[in-house]
Parts: C-alpha cells; sequence; structure tokens
C-alpha cells in the first residue's frame, strides 16, 4: 500500500450530451468533482472500451469504463473501472440504453452523474497517457481495485455503439511505478 490519497468523488449535475470524437462519449455539466488530497478534478466525460485495456495481474476483461477529469492547469485524470463477464451490471445498462436513446433521439441522454462516482475503496495509481488520439501525457490513473462484471449482452451492446472492439492493445509498462492505494 501506499500512502497516498486514493480518490473521493462528489458527482452532482446530469449528463448534458452525447458526442461522438469518434467513440460516444457522454458530457456532464459542472458541479461534479473528484478530489485527490488538496487538488479537485472536473467530470467531464464517461466513455468505455472493449476490452478492457488494463490488466490486473496479467488478468484480461471483457470491458473498462473511464470517467475522465480535468484539474488545475488542465491536468487529466481518468478513474477506470473493468468489468468481467458475469451478471449485468445496472449502471452499465444504464449507460447503454440512454446513449441508444439520445443518438436516436438527438438530446442528452437522462442520466444523473451520482450514479458513476467510484465507490471508496482500493486503486492501483499511476502516470501515463490518454488510450485514444492525441495519447496526450501526462495523465494521472486511477483504476480501481474492485472488478465489476457485465453481461455478455451488454458487452454486444457496448460494441454496437463503438462499431466494434475499440481498446488500444495493451502498452508496455516503460518503467511507470503503480502504486496501490486505500481500500
Amino acid at each position: 500500500m501506499s500512502d497516498a490519497p486514493a480518490p473521493t468523488a462528489d458527482y452532482r449535475g446530469a449528463a448534458s450530451a452525447v458526442e461522438r470524437r469518434p467513440l460516444p462519449l457522454i458530457t456532464f455539466e459542472r458541479g461534479s468533482e473528484v478530489r485527490v488530497g488538496a487538488d479537485a478534478y472536473r467530470l467531464l466525460q464517461v466513455h468505455w472500451h472493449t476490452p478492457a485495456e488494463h490488466t490486473i495481474d496479467g488478468a484480461e476483461f471483457a470491458a473498462e469504463v473511464h470517467l475522465v477529469h480535468i484539474g488545475e492547469g488542465d491536468q487529466l485524470l481518468v478513474v477506470g473501472t473493468v468489468y468481467e463477464l458475469g451478471e449485468a451490471d445496472s449502471v452499465v445498462q444504464r449507460l447503454i440504453d440512454e446513449t441508444m436513446r439520445a443518438e436516436a433521439a438527438g438530446d442528452a441522454p437522462r442520466l444523473d452523474a451520482a450514479a458513476f462516482a467510484p465507490p471508496a475503496g482500493g486503486y492501483y495509481h499511476y502516470v501515463g497517457s490518454l488510450t485514444a488520439p492525441p495519447f496526450s501525457e501526462p495523465v494521472l490513473w486511477w483504476l480501481r481495485q474492485a472488478v465489476g462484471t457485465v453481461s455478455p449482452r451488454q458487452v454486444e451492446q457496448l460494441q454496437a455503439l463503438t462499431d466494434g472492439p475499440n481498446a488500444r492493445p495493451l502498452q508496455d509498462r516503460q518503467g511507470r511505478t503503480i502504486l496501490c492505494c486505500g481500500g
């Protein structure tokens, strides 16, 4: 374990739009943030990848959800959760349903940011990059140690929204230190 503080979330407000850049992402109005120690980062958007873009102890996962935040000096922070196949996840299903509905209707998803607030618990933390172009660095990564579950049908639905698998290939650690924090 590390002495580094784990993120704590205070999410309020609603989704403001579905955008495609090129993958679908849900943007949120101001009012939701995650704090790491004294630093605050505003929630910008949520998106997903199938399969997951992280492994834990060599294990691969079916999907991954990213909550992208921005802080002082435009510092990006991403909180990620990986999902293995199992029972359907109700929050992931709402994300799927509302993305499909909002894209078809041309309006904002009916999603409350609080549903996406990462719970307290343990995290893996490292400094890396964005996983989609322009692959900007540095990005503060916080990957939840707790693994969620999604159903095979949910993976199919997530992939249908992104026209197939959309994960960046696993990258070499390049000497990065990965810390275990909280939990």
